[in-house]
């Protein structure tokens, strides 16, 4: 599959994803009063956004017929 994501969008969608990882594993350790299913929620879509801004490669762009990357 070709990079369908540009380099700035790639580099919010790891910061993004940083964040919230960050905020899942707060959660899940302190006194923040989520459901436990939040935070597992919040870890996968963590995973997601890092692994699509690492890989340059989104599914639902390439669904949608999106492409943000220019010609590498």
């Amino acid at each position: 599959m070709k990079r369908n994501v540009g380099r700035i969008d790639a580099i919010a969608r790891i910061v993004g994803g940083v964040a919230v990882g960050i905020l899942a594993l707060l959660a899940a350790t302190t006194d923040v009063s989520v459901p436990v299913v939040s935070a597992v929620g919040l870890a996968v879509g963590c995973v997601v956004l890092v692994v699509e801004g690492a890989t340059r490669r989104c599914l639902l762009y390439r669904v949608l017929g999106i492409d943000r990357c220019p010609v590498d």
